[in-house]
């Protein structure tokens, strides 16, 4: 799979902002297909004290649909990456630290993929561009941003009951959602990326969370990203 959008990924924040900026106006949000049969998830791990990041791409076919109730999922393939990450930590531009590991991973498989979940951000973003709006354009696959923390945006508390959730706001826009994904737990931020819509990416992944707080194809993707981390890192 190859992206059919490219362009320079080792570049000056001030291009990174210029790039996104000129991206966010091909972003479509549209209605997410009823026939989702196969997931790509994302994750990448670091460490603290040198630039090596620690990459996960996992596919997952979906097995069970059972309409509004919990999605089954089976895990069908695991790609990792261990490789120098050169782009800075700076909020707002983990697409530039993250996409250029993951490119070679999804250079590797053939699999149709019907939506891409990311752990970060879709259009709840500075600049409408979030690492799983920039994922899914550049392979123009429709795709989720489900976030732990909020990047921006302002949201009233939703309630403590699992499904429960409230609308993310930039200047009045809404643009994603604050979702209870379990009972009394943090809440996750839960955005649109690309070819999708906001209820859309809302119902999707709370879909995906069945015993846990993220959903399952981010829980393992992540567990995954860590593993690998401490087993070179004990080397």
């Amino acid at each position: 799979m190859l992206p059919v959008i490219n362009h320079p990924w080792n570049v000056k924040t001030s291009d990174a902002r210029d790039i996104q900026s000129r991206l966010r106006q091909q972003v479509i949000l549209t209605p997410l297909s009823d026939s989702i049969y196969t997931i790509a998830a994302v994750d990448v791990s670091y460490t603290r004290w040198d630039k090596i990041g620690y990459a996960v791409l996992g596919i997952f076919s979906v097995i069970n649909d059972n309409g509004n109730e919990a999605f089954t999922i089976k895990e069908e393939l695991i790609k990792t990456r261990i490789d120098s990450v050169n782009f800075p930590y700076i909020p707002g531009y983990f697409s530039f630290r993250e996409i250029p590991i993951l490119l070679p991973l999804f250079e590797t498989i053939s699999t149709k993929i019907d939506v891409i979940i990311v752990d970060g951000q879709g259009i709840a973003h500075p600049r409408g561009l979030g690492l799983a709006s920039h994922l899914g354009l550049i392979f123009d696959i429709p795709s989720i941003g489900c976030a732990k923390s909020k990047l921006i945006g302002e949201y009233s508390e939703p309630g403590m009951h699992k499904g429960d959730y409230s609308d993310l706001h930039i200047k009045n826009r809404i643009v994603g959602t604050v979702l209870r994904s379990k009972e009394k737990c943090r809440p996750l931020f839960v955005s649109p990326g690309y070819k999708c819509t906001i209820e859309d990416a809302r119902k999707m992944i709370l879909k995906l969370c069945t015993k846990y707080r993220l959903c399952e194809p981010i829980r393992r993707v992540d567990e995954i990203s860590k593993t690998l981390r401490k087993s070179y890192q004990n080397k």
